[in-house]
C-alpha cells in the first residue's frame, strides 16, 4: 500500500532495451521515458499491457548530458506539476548485476523515503570528507549499445569542486551518490533555488560524452540530502 503520495518514475534511454520497467510498482502512476537514442526499439520480444502502457509518456530529448541532463530538463519543464515523489533511473538500471540491486533497493525503501530517508534515498551513497574532489580524463560506456564513438569533452572548470562553486555553491559537501539511480521527494527538489538547475541544464547541454556529467553525477546527494537536511 502506498502511503507517501504520488510516485512517478523518469528513465533516461539511449538504444537499451527497457523491458524491466513493468517491475515497477504499481502505484507508480506515471513513467516518462526519456529517448535520446537512435531508436525507439524500447522493448525486445514483449509488449507490456495496455493498463500498463497507459502510465507511460514517451519524450524524445537531444543526446546530451545523458541521465543528469534528463534529471534537470524534467525537473525544469515539470516544476509547477511535480509528484510527491520522483524516481530517477537510467535505461541500463539492470545491465548489471550491481545496477539491478541498486533498482531493488530503491523499490524496497520507496515506502520509506519520507520517515526514514528524508526525502532522499540512494543505493550507492555515502558520506565524504570536506577535501573530496574529482576530475575525469576520458570515458566510454560501460554498455556496449550506448557506444556510439563521440569524443570525451573536458569541463571548462579543472575539477568538480571549482564547477560546483561556479553553478552551485561553495558549501563543502558532506554526501556522494552515483549512478542517477535514487528517489527524491517534491520538496527536497523545490528547496533548490531554481537558477541551479538552469545553471545545470546549460552545462549539461554542451555534448554527450561530458567531463559535466560526470560532476553533476555526484552532486544530487548534496543537494537533495545535505540540504534538505541543514536547511
Amino acid at each position: 500500500m502506498n502511503n507517501i503520495g504520488t510516485v512517478e518514475c523518469v528513465i533516461s534511454r539511449y538504444n537499451e532495451y527497457i523491458n524491466w520497467i513493468v517491475s515497477l510498482p504499481s502505484y507508480v502512476s506515471k513513467i516518462y521515458i526519456y529517448n535520446k537514442g537512435e531508436n525507439n526499439l524500447y522493448f525486445k520480444d514483449f509488449t507490456p499491457p495496455p493498463e500498463f502502457l497507459a502510465k507511460v509518456v514517451y519524450i524524445n530529448l537531444p543526446n546530451v548530458g545523458r541521465i543528469d541532463h534528463t534529471i534537470t530538463y524534467h525537473i525544469l519543464s515539470q516544476w509547477d506539476n511535480l509528484p510527491d515523489n520522483l524516481i530517477f533511473l537510467p535505461g541500463t538500471s539492470v545491465m548489471s548485476l550491481k545496477k539491478g540491486e541498486y533498482l531493488f533497493s530503491i523499490k524496497r525503501n520507496l515506502q520509506r523515503l519520507r520517515s526514514k530517508h528524508r526525502g532522499f534515498f540512494a543505493p550507492r551513497f555515502h558520506k565524504i570528507s570536506e577535501n573530496f574532489n574529482f576530475k575525469r580524463d576520458d570515458y566510454i560506456a560501460s554498455g556496449v549499445c550506448n557506444r556510439n564513438g563521440n569524443p570525451f569533452i573536458k569541463s571548462e572548470y579543472p575539477t568538480l569542486q571549482d564547477w560546483k562553486k561556479a553553478l552551485i555553491d561553495d558549501v563543502p559537501m558532506k554526501y556522494i551518490q552515483y549512478r542517477g539511480m535514487f528517489a527524491v521527494s517534491k520538496e527536497n527538489i523545490l528547496h533548490i533555488d531554481k537558477k541551479i538547475y538552469i545553471n545545470l541544464l546549460e552545462s549539461l547541454s554542451v555534448g554527450d560524452n561530458i567531463e559535466n556529467g560526470h560532476y553533476a553525477e555526484r552532486i544530487w546527494a548534496h543537494l537533495f540530502k545535505q540540504y534538505s537536511d541543514t536547511n
